[in-house]
């Protein structure tokens, strides 16, 4: 009897995460629409949510129609971090991002996230390959937002700034 009800949450579980992915990307969608969405010249700020949102819709529906395979019986066995315990680790990463932004500035405080985002991925604490990607990123996105887009972003109080 277990067997039936463990099968049934294999195959249900995927698909009940595609469904709060397609309803969270449509939600996304409509908030995104109350937003000018600009010209193709002059992007608006509704633009870029409203495709990422489309993206979330497609990808949760590809996502119903072939759920991948649930590999939490393996990661279980490597000792990693998982489930609530990353989600938990990065929602602090995140939110220490968001507090040491203003005083380091972007460059500082996105290496300092990237680095830590990359080191979980490579689950070792000290990785050069790690430092490597995350200036790497912090530096793509400092060209993409500062220069190419010419967003503001913040340099950091701590520099006297």
């Amino acid at each position: 009897m277990t067997g039936k009800t463990s099968s049934l949450a294999e195959t249900l579980r995927p698909r009940l995460g595609a469904v709060a992915g397609v309803l969270c990307g449509l939600v996304g969608t409509f908030a995104s629409l109350q937003l000018p969405l600009g010209t193709s010249r002059l992007l608006g700020p509704g633009a870029v949510p409203l495709l990422l949102s489309l993206a979330m819709v497609g990808l949760s529906l590809a996502l119903f129609v072939k759920p991948g395979t649930d590999g939490a019986d393996e990661d279980e066995e490597d000792g990693g971090l998982h489930g609530a315990a990353m989600v938990a680790l990065v929602a602090l990463m995140i939110g220490a991002f968001a507090l040491l932004l203003t005083w380091l500035g972007f460059i500082v405080a996105g290496t300092m996230l990237m680095y830590g985002l990359y080191a979980i991925g490579e689950e070792r604490l000290v990785s050069a390959k790690a430092l490597l990607r995350a200036v790497l990123t912090a530096l793509a996105a400092y060209l993409l937002f500062v220069v190419a887009l010419s967003v503001n972003m913040p340099a950091g109080t701590l520099w006297g700034y």
